[in-house]
């Protein structure tokens, strides 16, 4: 497999590979909410991972989640 063509060599997410252990940062190539898109410059797997900051997204019917209790809109 080879590098995507849309890795950014400066745009780098600096843990591990999960799959080869390389640890020089692995290149970033989407992002959305707190989950990023990212590829290894080693071994050249792509995934989806959860960093666990931010608020994560919002729900697909987010328009149609009721008020909380005693709240009116």
């Amino acid at each position: 497999m080879a590098l995507d063509p849309a890795v950014n060599v400066g745009r780098k997410v600096w843990r591990p590979c999960s799959h080869c252990s390389h640890k020089d940062g692995l290149y970033l190539l989407d992002s959305d909410a707190n989950l990023v898109y990212v590829q290894c410059p080693q071994c050249h797997t792509c995934w989806w991972f959860d960093t666990g900051n931010g608020v994560g997204r919002r729900p697909k019917d987010a328009a149609e989640t009721p008020q909380w209790p005693g709240h009116s809109a």
